[in-house]
Parts: C-alpha cells; structure tokens; sequence
C-alpha cells in the first residue's frame, strides 16, 4: 500500500480524527503546564522573596486553569463539527420516519460518516423509486379496470332482474368504488382535485352528525364554537368526516357510549376530535393503518370493513388540505382521530 494511499485512509477515517485530537490535548495540556512553571517559578526558586514565589506561582495556576479551559472548549467546539454529520443523519431519520421521501442529508466529509451520508441518502431514494412505482402500478390498473367496469355495468343493465344479476351488480358497484378511490388517491397526490372556499366547518360537523345521529350508539357534537371559517373543499372534507363516523358507529360495542365529536380553536390550529367508545385499535397496527389496502382485520372479511383504502383517502385528503390525521392517546378502550388544521 502506497504512502498516499495510507495517508487518504487517515485522513478519511473518524477514528484517526478522535485520536489526533485526543493525542493533540494529552500533549499540549503537559507542555502548558511545563512551559508556564519554567517561566514563572522556577526562576524563583532560589529567591528569598517567598511573596513573589507565591504571587508567580498563584499567576500561573490561574493562566494554567484559563488555557486549559480554551484546550477543552477548542476540543469541544472540533469535535461536535465534526460529529455533525450524526445530527443531520438523526434528522434525516425523523423526517424519512414522518414520510418524508424527499429527504437528503448532506455529505461534507469523506469518512465513515459522509459514507454513512451517501449510503442513506442512496436508500432513501430506492424507497421513493419503489413507492412511486406501487402507486404509479395502482394507477395504470385503475385505469385499466374503468373500460371493462363500464362494459359490464352495461351488460348487467341489460339483463333480466333477478337475484343473480343484482349480486353481480354490487360486486361491479364495489369495484367501481375502489377504482374511483385509488383514483382520487392519486388526483390528492398530485395536488389536484381540490376546490377550496371558504366554509363554516362547525355547520359541516352539525350536517354530518346529524346524518349518524340515528345509528347506534349515536353521535354527538361537543359544545365548542358557534362558528369556524376556514378554505376547504366541503365535499372531501364531508368525505373524510363520513368515513371516520361510519368506522366509529359500525366497531361500537352493545354498551358503547355514543360516539363524541368535538372542535377546539388553539391559536392558528384548529383540531377536530371523533372519538369512539369501541374495542380499540391494536398498538402494532397503528404504524400501517393509513397505507392503501391495510385492514385491522387481517381476514378482509366484508362483515368487518371495506377494501381498506378509506383512512388511506382520508390522510391524503388532510395532506391536500395542508392538514394531519393522527390516532389520539387516551386510556381506557375506544379510538379517536384527530383532524388538525391551520387558518
């Protein structure tokens, strides 16, 4: 191995970086020390002025203790620079956690820790490249599946009505659904599909409360303002409330309270809260529980849900809207959703 090719390894390695310091500290702390008693006190020591030994010897203690504070803060100040790259990586996670694909952490050092950079920044970019392709494949099918849908709706149309010919009509009708759904997942993606005015979201909480009032155990609207104006598309807004309530009534328990709706105005945010009295949801769904076609019930029975593409529809919704969805902590049995908005 050639000299300059040892020395680039050095000069790349975080370890060789912690040892020079550290070498460089153990060496300059003795010299320090050395060179303040050869030129303080021991010109003194024959001296019959033992006031002046001590005035020297008390200078250079004080002189000592001041260089050796700027030694540790130098020390410090080099090696946090140089373990920066940990700190943009540990933000880099957060953000990639949050699902943020978009991420990239910087890369200024040719270390361990700038390949650590690069080979994160690499993963982060096959991540997007494969979720991109899964929701670029869910769109071309989608699309596919609406000329055969439509044929079949017609020749169904055309068919004598009887039991037969109306079950295959709900099997066609739902699929038609969940295409029209993964479709408007993509349109939200994309930024399209949203037609925003200014509307009174107390009104649209009232509207769609009354619409589940009757279900049991029934839904109710917590007292909160009179009035909330905000810009936002109704009808999607009116869908994400329909899907949270439909959940909350049909996973209620024969002694469950009735499900609570509640708003709360906190400075530039305003958060909607529907909670339920029902079985609750298992802590290791919550990850994967707003990810198209994830169901809680792992058997996709019909009698427990739909296709799983609701809670998906209505995260990219809020997304849309520049708000969140989040699952609310709370003790005891039930689930809450949290809508979180900003004026």
């Amino acid at each position: 191995m050639s000299r300059q090719s040892i020395v680039s390894r050095i000069h790349a390695s975080v370890f060789a970086k912690l040892m020079a310091i550290m070498v460089g500290m153990a060496v300059t702390i003795p010299v320090l020390v050395l060179s303040l008693f050869l030129s303080m006190v021991w010109p003194l020591r024959h001296s019959a002025d033992a006031l002046a030994f001590q005035i020297a010897h008390n200078r250079m203690l004080v002189i000592l203790i001041v260089l050796l504070l700027i030694v540790v803060a130098v020390a410090h100040v080099l090696i946090r620079r140089m373990l920066r790259p940990l700190r943009w990586l540990q933000e880099g996670v957060a953000k990639l956690g949050e699902g943020h694909l978009d991420v990239v952490v910087p890369r200024r050092t040719r270390d361990e820790l700038g390949a650590l950079a690069e080979a994160f920044n690499h993963m982060v970019e096959r991540v997007g490249e494969m979720v991109r392709s899964r929701e670029q494949l869910l769109l071309d099918v989608s699309h596919e599946l609406r000329s055969p849908l439509t044929r079949m709706k017609v020749a169904l149309a055309l068919c004598p009505q009887d039991e037969h010919q109306r079950r295959l009509s709900g099997n066609v009708a739902e699929m038609d659904a969940m295409v029209t759904e993964l479709l408007e997942l993509e349109r939200l993606r994309q930024g399209r599909g949203l037609q925003l005015e200014q509307h009174d979201l107390v009104a649209l909480l009232r509207e769609m409360v009354a619409v589940f009032a009757d279900r049991a155990p029934g839904v109710e609207l917590a007292p909160g303002p009179d009035r909330c104006m905000l810009a936002l598309d109704a009808e999607k807004i009116r869908g994400v409330l329909r899907n949270l309530l439909d959940n909350a009534v049909k996973y209620s328990l024969p002694d469950s309270q009735p499900v609570r709706v509640s708003l709360d105005e906190s400075g530039a945010a305003i958060s909607v809260t529907v909670r339920d009295d029902g079985p609750g949801i298992p802590e290791d769904a919550l990850p994967s529980l707003f990810e198209p076609f994830f169901r809680v019930d792992r058997s996709r029975s019909k009698k427990t849900g739909g296709y799983g593409l609701g809670l998906s529809l209505c995260k990219r919704t809020m997304a849309a809207h520049g708000g969140t969805i989040t699952v609310g902590e709370h003790e005891g049995r039930g689930t809450s959703f949290v809508l979180t908005f900003t004026k």
